[in-house]
């Protein structure tokens, strides 16, 4: 475990492994889950047999600070061009998975030079900003300006009891299918959490679910597409076809206007797409094709 102060705030990440840098930007938007378990990386050990594995907690996200501020795509991005720098890392690998995809892409587009490689895993260049998502755009920036007008306390207060933002555009099944030896260790991870979050007090849950919504909130008018086809570097985009919550068009999309990009389609695939085995072994032959 480490800790960096970068960018006003203190970031935590791991390293593991040795050879070629891979730094890993994590889905999701923080918030009391990801902070009283620890994300599961469990598919670490397997990339870390030949690279050298970076994987951290994004701001308001994990076991990083929860800063009291407005978050932005830039902000996100420049955290992670903090890392890197603290890190020393020479041209490195980026993976950017799910709301870590925009990042990677906006850090890819300033810093091409800098990077070896670039994979994208579920994500799009317009994570928010499409027609899966208008409704819950539109309550998003409803509740974000509750945040800013009235604090993160009481806007607590108002919000805590209204329904995820998830439930404006995932159906019923939730995000997709995941490999069937994972379905037990969700739903025991998922009773963990539950149990854990609930024990938190009130002042701790303002923290993590306004850090929520300000990371979701970082996505709102976010939209690269126009730029993709000034990425040269080396690009592999996987997806899985029966993803709810980025859709598999998205994924298409990206894989179309990223010019030479090679898309991996995994077939009958939600959105957790870094614990299926041939998205782990598509990540090697990218990034080690001897």
């Amino acid at each position: 475990m480490s800790v960096a102060t970068l960018n006003g705030i203190d970031i935590f990440y791991e390293i593991a492994g040795e050879g070629p840098p891979i730094i890993f930007i994590h889905g999701g938007y923080g918030g009391a889950d990801s902070t009283v378990m620890p994300r599961d990386d469990s598919w670490v050990p397997s990339l870390s047999e030949s690279n050298t594995i970076i994987t951290y907690d994004r701001r308001s996200a994990g076991r990083s600070s929860y800063p009291n501020e407005i978050h932005s795509l830039d902000m996100l991005t420049t955290d992670l061009r903090e890392l890197i720098l603290h890190l020393d890392l020479n041209k490195p690998t980026i993976i950017g998975s799910s709301a870590g995809g925009p990042i990677s892409l906006n850090y890819t587009l300033n810093f091409q030079d800098d990077v070896d490689k670039l994979i994208l895993v579920n994500t799009s260049s317009r994570l928010w900003k499409n027609n899966y998502r208008t409704k819950a755009c539109i309550e998003l920036k409803s509740r974000h300006k509750t945040l800013n007008d009235l604090g993160p306390d009481k806007a607590f207060e108002i919000l805590r009891n209204e329904p995820s933002l998830l439930s404006l555009y995932l159906p019923p099944e939730g995000s997709g299918p995941i490999p069937e030896e994972r379905k037990p260790i969700v739903a025991t991870r998922n009773q963990e959490i539950k149990q854990l979050t609930s024990s938190l007090t009130d002042n701790q849950k303002a923290i993590y679910a306004m850090g929520i919504l300000r990371n979701q909130f970082a996505y709102v008018d976010s939209d690269l597409s126009s730029r993709l086809n000034e990425i040269t570097i080396p690009t592999l985009v996987i997806h899985g076809d029966s993803d709810n919550q980025v859709p598999y068009p998205l994924g298409k999309e990206l894989s179309e206007q990223i010019p030479n990009s090679q898309l991996v389609t995994i077939p009958n695939a939600g959105h957790a797409l870094m614990y299926w085995d041939k998205t782990i072994e598509s990540i090697k032959s990218f990034c080690n094709p001897d």
